[in-house]
């Protein structure tokens, strides 16, 4: 009938005899471990090797040990005798080379490719849990909706979070700072990469703003260039709290550091602030620190008024003039809501 030897590599294709039943994961492997070795120093594994983790390694001898090979990306492990095949089970799991998917842990992924768009592409992927990327994702939200960092404490939160994935542990208050650090430190990498390739001159806009109930003062600065692709970027640069009072000595010290920390001192086409005195005083400090020659036409252009902040000023003194009228039309249309209201429950 043929030959009664089988070959370890071979798998039975069906039938009563071919078939038995486990209760280990089902797996699919795309890349099949078996391979036809001619190397004299690779040794046939023996009975010895009765783990199921020898099933995707090889035994081979360099020097005077024996090594086990993997059989997808023939990285070389302790083989001996004593060597034990924990390592071996641990290295099969996270092996880049070996594409295998656990069916009981595959899970559906829906991705996007555009994020208003509710359209998803479904697709079943073997899913791993991963601590950092959870913490990277919560301190984007945190930066992109302005949450408070004391969220991350409520009680509410974390019930929540360990809902969804009871592996995550949710960072207090200080991990999550530094997080959001990390990630502008990775920001401002990208930024600088972009500002550098971008050949142009650079314009600045800055303008101060103060709270509301801690009466507090920042400083936004702002850089608008044309990219290499000829498209119209604007990026914020700084927003920085700028100590009181805000003289003129204060606010150029602040906006000087800002365009040197990015290294724009050679690059500045021109710098638009709102139409006041502290500002023009401002513009005569800048205009020395800067480098003349770098300037257009020798900062004749650098300092340009916002035109929107002098219409503004433009309509309230206009507003001004008639305001005892407003005043009056405004209590008329009161009035009249007023009697319109009680004419319509009668």
């Amino acid at each position: 009938m043929g030959d009664k030897n089988v070959n370890s590599c071979t798998r039975p294709s069906g039938g009563e005899s071919g078939f038995e039943a486990s209760s280990r994961p089902n797996t699919i492997d795309l890349e099949s471990p078996c391979e036809t070795e001619s190397d004299p120093s690779i040794f046939p594994l023996t009975s010895r090797h009765i783990s199921e983790a020898w099933k995707h390694y090889k035994t081979k001898k360099v020097g005077d040990k024996i090594k086990a090979v993997c059989n997808y990306c023939q990285k070389y492990l302790a083989g001996g005798p004593r060597g034990g095949t924990s390592h071996l089970k641990d290295h099969t799991k996270c092996c880049p080379k070996r594409i295998c998917k656990y069916l009981r842990q595959t899970r559906l992924f829906g991705t996007q490719v555009n994020p208003v768009d509710k359209s998803e592409t479904l697709t079943l992927a073997s899913y791993k849990f991963h601590q950092d990327h959870g913490r990277r994702d919560l301190a984007e939200m945190i930066i992109l909706h302005e949450y408070p960092l004391s969220m991350v404490e409520h009680y509410g939160f974390r019930k929540f979070c360990k809902t969804m994935q009871p592996d995550f542990k949710v960072p207090c208050r200080n991990t999550t700072r530094k997080d959001i650090m990390t990630r502008y430190g990775v920001e401002k990498g990208i930024m600088s990469s972009l500002l550098e390739k971008t050949k142009g001159k650079i314009a600045v806009t800055t303008d101060m703003w103060t709270t509301s109930n801690q009466k507090k003062g920042y400083m936004a600065v702002t850089a608008h260039f044309i990219d290499n692709s000829w498209k119209f970027k604007s990026r914020i640069l700084r927003f920085l709290y700028v100590e009181a009072p805000h003289t003129k000595d204060v606010l150029a010290d602040a906006l000087c550091k800002s365009i040197y920390d990015w290294n724009l001192d050679c690059r500045i086409s021109s710098v638009t602030l709102d139409n006041c005195t502290t500002n023009d005083a401002l513009m005569l400090i800048l205009r020395v620190k800067l480098p003349n020659d770098s300037l257009i036409l020798r900062g004749r252009f650098l300092h340009m008024r916002c035109c929107a902040h002098i219409l503004n000023l433009i309509v309230q003194d206009g507003l001004t003039v008639i305001g005892e009228s407003i005043e009056r039309v405004r209590k008329s249309v009161v009035f009249l809501d007023k009697f319109s209201f009680k004419d319509s429950n009668i």
